[in-house]
């Protein structure tokens, strides 16, 4: 798997960290699917098998409820890649949902898991005091598009 590919799981991941709208004013559990795409990995080397990567990306939240909203992300951060072949990232994403409001959040990935937290942090509109988490994962299926699925809760 190249850098590049490892990079474009991890922002597809990031994305997945979004919240579902629908739920936010009661608080409940949120699961689905998430897919994503690199708009950018700018990727530099200060030394031989260091790597530090800026990303941006977007991603399509797809909950497992229909009857829940789809939601827009984008998203950005930051990758270290050590030349011991560990890696650690962390960032942000913005999720918009039909209508205008915005959730926020921020994830951490890193070699040493598969799954990885997300935490909410607020929003605008009914979400402004939007707050929790959960965990996501995901696969690269190319070197700029990425899949997997979330689980977490928010109020």
């Amino acid at each position: 798997m190249t850098l590049r590919t490892v990079l474009a799981a991890t922002a597809v991941v990031f994305s997945i960290v979004a919240v579902d709208a629908t739920r936010a004013e009661v608080g409940s559990a949120e699961v689905g699917a998430i897919f994503c795409v690199n708009d950018k990995w700018n990727e530099t080397e200060p030394e031989k098998g260091h790597k530090l990567v800026d990303y941006a990306g977007r991603c399509v939240k797809q909950p497992d409820d229909a009857n829940s909203p789809k939601a827009i992300e984008d998203c950005a951060g930051k990758y270290e890649y050590m030349p011991d072949k560990t890696w650690k990232g962390s960032g942000g994403c913005t999720a918009t949902f039909p209508g205008g409001d915005k959730v926020f959040l921020t994830w951490e990935e890193s070699s040493a898991s598969k799954e990885w937290p997300y935490k909410v942090t607020g929003g605008t509109g009914k979400y402004e005091k939007a707050s929790g988490g959960g965990t996501y994962s995901y696969e690269n299926l190319t070197d700029t598009i990425s899949a997997g699925r979330y689980k977490g809760s928010w109020r």
